[in-house]
């Protein structure tokens, strides 16, 4: 699939989430546990979401990935045991949109790390991904939007 680059400016996000190291094979088990867990918290704390779920990935090693998963939310909400409240960088993002299964995330992941090598765009800070369709809705994968944004610094 060809991918898009764009660089736009988003606001800071108030999040509630949380933060696990996992074998990256394990990475889909670990999200369904987190993100759902961290809806109930919402939903008991009275508020909706202000946007889709999100995964930011901090680290990467050999076969271990450092993940953050959550919900962005209106304002900040205190957390409750492993859910902390959080924020997702405002400021100026490279993004691109994946549309299909997430098994096929690392080519836009791929193409967008080649787009900021070819622009000279630094990163500056953790790359995070908006799941735009939820799979309890929609079964088809092939459907499945995923937004990849990369904060870089300003120009």
């Amino acid at each position: 699939m060809p991918y898009h680059v764009e660089i736009r400016t988003v606001p800071p996000q108030h999040v509630v989430s949380i933060r696990t190291q996992c074998h990256v094979a394990e990475l889909g088990a670990a999200l369904s546990e987190i993100l759902p867990e961290v809806w109930r918290y919402i939903r008991k704390s009275g508020v909706a979401p202000s946007g889709p779920p999100f995964t930011r990935y901090h680290g990467f090693d050999a076969d271990r990935v450092d993940i953050e998963g959550g919900l962005p939310v209106p304002s900040p909400l205190p957390g409750e045991g492993r859910i902390v409240a959080g924020t997702l960088p405002g400021g100026p993002v490279a993004t691109t949109v994946h549309l299909g299964p997430y098994d096929r995330l690392p080519d836009a992941h791929d193409a967008l790390h080649v787009w900021l090598e070819e622009h000279a765009k630094n990163s500056a800070g953790p790359q995070w991904e908006l799941y735009w369709t939820d799979p309890g809705l929609e079964p088809d994968p092939n459907k499945w939007k995923t937004e990849l944004m990369w904060p870089i610094e300003s120009a």
